[in-house]
């Protein structure tokens, strides 16, 4: 094992997820229902087309044929599900009485399978789930049944953590369900998956993980913890410097693709114990405009200069200084989170903020009036952002840079 390959010991140390990293997971996952006392009763729940790009369909369903597991699939989730894509989740659970629920697909599908299975088990309406630990408040002492993710994109993290972002079309806005009852038991991670994504999907995923890592390490207000630590938080961000450029010359590298699937998921246990808070809250107001990943590392330079004024910060951000590119030096915490903003712009393909076709004075005003809709991500800010505040200290931030 490289140094590299750091991740390897990691993983196998995280106690809320059985990680498996390499090829051949549907083998994994036949050997885990194989070893069931009871025979499974499975729903599949999957994307569009990606699915059958990367391998995964075909690999599932001679799974499923090989050793005849009762099966339904619940296919096509959309990468912004809403609450009627967890709707239809849950009714495939209920009307074939599954004991296991597996995800393969991007975070999306990863979402919309965890709400939908706590949603299931607890007889409610997912709406009910919206907040911070909602579920366990409401059945404390019970522990639920856990989906098995595979994911087939490298960036959301959504394997390992306790998250599940919905559409609530009614308000209008992305909310968040945050609860250790959706966190997945066991993460099946094949690098080969992600050789079929395009150079963009490629390049969102990774931004996002990217910016995960940085949100991460940012968080003064949350202490380190033993997978949550301000060094993995800057392993996985040069993982992502160094390989997603390796991406772009060579898609079929696996090795390659492993790295950065690594990364994600170190990006998922960084937030799952130090929460994202305002890029990741001000990419919600985006939804079904531009990937998410390249909305939340745009919007990441700007609130992040709003962060420096905490000392704390500054010298969190110090920790980063030439891990990306520049020209000169850095010296400062503004050279090191302009290095970062220029790699961001290279892979996200705007050079600034305002490049982004959906970003005016409307979409600044949305995004200001959004905020209090997911208040978690208010309380995770390292720099103090108060609800009744809150949509005029965004608003000040973001006309800046239109």
């Amino acid at each position: 094992m490289t140094p590299e390959q750091d991740y390897i010991a990691l993983f196998e140390q995280y106690e809320p997820v059985c990680i498996d990293l390499g090829p051949g997971v549907m083998t994994d996952l036949s050997a885990e229902f194989l070893l069931s006392e009871d025979k499974p009763v499975v729903t599949f729940v999957t994307g569009g087309k990606s699915l059958s790009k990367s391998g995964a369909r075909a690999d599932m369903t001679n799974m499923v044929l090989h050793y005849e597991f009762e099966s339904r699939i619940v296919c096509d989730i959309p990468a912004e599900p809403d609450l009627d894509d967890v709707a239809r989740i849950r009714d495939a659970i209920e009307q074939s009485a599954s004991s296991e629920v597996v995800a393969i697909g991007g975070g999306s599908v990863l979402d919309a399978a965890k709400a939908a299975w706590a949603a299931y088990q607890a007889g409610l309406d997912v709406s009910e789930f919206f907040g911070s630990g909602k579920i366990s408040e409401r059945f404390p002492g019970r522990e639920f049944k856990r989906i098995i993710a595979i994911p087939t994109t490298a960036g959301t993290g959504s394997e390992v953590t306790p998250y599940a972002n919905i559409v609530d079309r009614a308000a209008g806005v992305k909310r968040l369900i945050a609860d250790r009852q959706i966190i997945p038991r066991m993460a099946l991670i094949d690098p080969y998956y992600g050789r079929s994504m395009s150079d963009s999907l490629t390049a969102a995923t990774a931004l996002d993980a990217l910016t995960h890592c940085i949100e991460s390490l940012l968080n003064t207000g949350s202490p380190e913890t033993k997978f949550a630590t301000n060094a993995n938080a800057v392993y996985a961000v040069r993982l992502i410097k160094d390989y997603l450029p390796l991406a772009f010359r060579d898609p079929d590298d696996v090795n390659v693709r492993e790295r950065l699937c690594a990364a994600a998921t170190i990006g998922g246990m960084q937030i799952a114990e130090r929460p994202t808070s305002l890029p990741h809250l001000g990419s919600f107001s985006f939804y079904g405009q531009i990937p998410h990943g390249i909305a939340a590392s745009m919007l990441l330079p700007p609130f992040w200069r709003y962060y420096l004024a905490e000392k704390a910060v500054a010298e969190r951000t110090m920790l980063l200084a030439d891990v990306f590119p520049s020209e000169a030096p850095q010296k400062t915490p503004d050279d090191v989170v302009s290095a970062a903003a220029a790699f961001i712009a290279k892979y996200a393909g705007a050079p600034k903020l305002s490049a982004l076709p959906c970003f005016d004075a409307a979409m600044v005003d949305r995004i200001a009036s959004d905020a209090v809709k997911n208040p978690i991500k208010l309380a995770s800010a390292p720099r103090p952002v108060a609800p009744e505040n809150a949509a005029e200290i965004i608003s000040g931030i973001l006309k800046k840079e239109l």
